[in-house]
């Protein structure tokens, strides 16, 4: 179907992470080959945006300057190179865009206006045709982070009925379902999520009661704790949870905290099949880690997805002697992202305030970006997301 590409577009646009952005009118990049035109409808905005782009950048992301940031976005297609024929045919489609740019030849995994690395490699990824993200009106895509919805089955009054700002909370559940898939974690298991009460989380608490397992949400906010059961009790009722306080400190009190909930759900050995692990940067002396590695039944899984700085100390006779795997995860796989999709709109995995208790706190346009991002700093955590809007609000 033949589409009218504007040869102009209006994007959000850096140039200094301590000053403030333009709105600026760039030209629409051309389609080449194996790459989609997608207009940016909700885009997401995470917790510590406003660090990475507009106080200096203190967590030392890597990005190139000038740079129309942006990373998972709702949009609809525009238009799609030849060679794209899932795409090519028909415009306005409604797709998810992974933000996870690849290179050809795996040398690199970045975050599209986001972060490359420090890598050389990753760099040169970034500085180039991919430089600009969804802050913008229009952006330019590899064909394989184009991922379709099913519009009718997730917004449609009759199926799920869902908003289409419920959506922007997929980007936080592809990263725990990239960390529990790796680890193949089943229906029926026994998952531990530490900690669980921050964004990612909390996601994986969701998409570990998706699949069916029971889960163990441990961490030290019970406001979050709370309604993390509520949702379980309510739109999983047939898995199990449990929750318990983090000490962060004590090693035997988080063990046996740990041993007693496994055993409330079910585990004759007070063992864990499954833990997920999301530390944060100041976690990596926390007794949670130990603890949970302790857990682990023999031939159990761990997942790392979290960011705990510098080394961790690990049990190495426990790991050896119970033939544990440890698995480190960085974002997901495009496949992964299908699979979670599907998931979503078969009504496994619940999005949405009314089902999964998440809502989104606002949806600002590009304009309002000082807002979106005090909002997102000062209220984004597990169940509470910001979105920009970047073709408008009404779009």
């Amino acid at each position: 179907m033949a589409t009218k590409i504007s040869p102009t577009y209006r994007a959000l646009q850096f140039t200094s992470s301590t000053s403030p952005p333009s709105i600026v009118t760039l030209p629409t990049p051309p389609l080449t080959a194996g790459t989609v035109l997608v207009r940016p409808l909700r885009s997401t905005l995470f917790a510590y945006t406003r660090d990475i782009f507009s106080r200096g950048n203190p967590r030392g992301y890597h990005y190139p300057l000038p740079l129309v940031p942006g990373s998972a976005t709702i949009g609809r297609t525009i238009a799609a190179a030849s060679d794209v024929p899932s795409l090519h045919q028909q415009a306005g489609q409604l797709v998810w865009v992974d933000p996870v740019l690849r290179a050809a030849d795996g040398s690199a995994k970045i975050l599209h206006a986001l972060s490359s690395g420090p890598s050389a490699a990753g760099k040169a990824l970034a500085e180039n045709e991919w430089r600009n993200g969804s802050w913008g009106e229009i952006v330019r895509v590899p064909a394989q982070n184009v991922h379709l919805l099913d519009e009718d089955i997730l917004l449609g009054k009759d199926k799920l009925g869902y908003e289409m700002d419920d959506l922007g909370y997929l980007s936080s559940l592809a990263i725990a379902y990239g960390g529990l898939r790796d680890v193949d974690a089943r229906a029926g298991e026994i998952v531990l999520v530490a900690p669980a009460t921050g964004s990612f989380g909390g996601a994986a608490v969701h998409v570990a009661l998706a699949l069916g397992a029971r889960v163990i949400a441990m961490g030290r906010n019970q406001d979050i704790l709370k309604e993390l059961e509520d949702v379980a009790r309510r739109s999983y009722p047939l898995s199990g949870f449990a929750s318990i306080a983090l000490s962060g400190s004590s090693l035997e009190a988080d063990t046996e905290a740990l041993t007693e909930a496994a055993r409330k759900l079910g585990s004759r050995t007070g063992s864990v099949d499954v833990f997920f692990d999301m530390s944060p940067p100041a976690a990596s002396a926390s007794s949670h880690i130990k603890a949970g590695i302790a857990a682990l039944r023999s031939g159990g899984r761990m997942s790392l997805m979290g960011g705990a700085a510098g080394d961790v100390g690990f049990p190495y006779y426990q790991i050896m002697l119970k033939g544990l795997r440890l698995q480190g995860s960085w974002m997901y796989s495009p496949e992964y992202v299908d699979e979670l999709i599907r998931l979503v709109e078969m009504g496994r995995l619940k999005l949405g305030k009314r089902d999964a208790g998440v809502e989104c706190l606002g949806v600002f346009g590009l304009d309002e970006w000082e807002d979106a991002f005090r909002v997102a700093g000062d209220g984004a955590r597990v169940g509470r997301f910001v979105l920009l809007a970047p073709s408008g609000r009404d779009v």
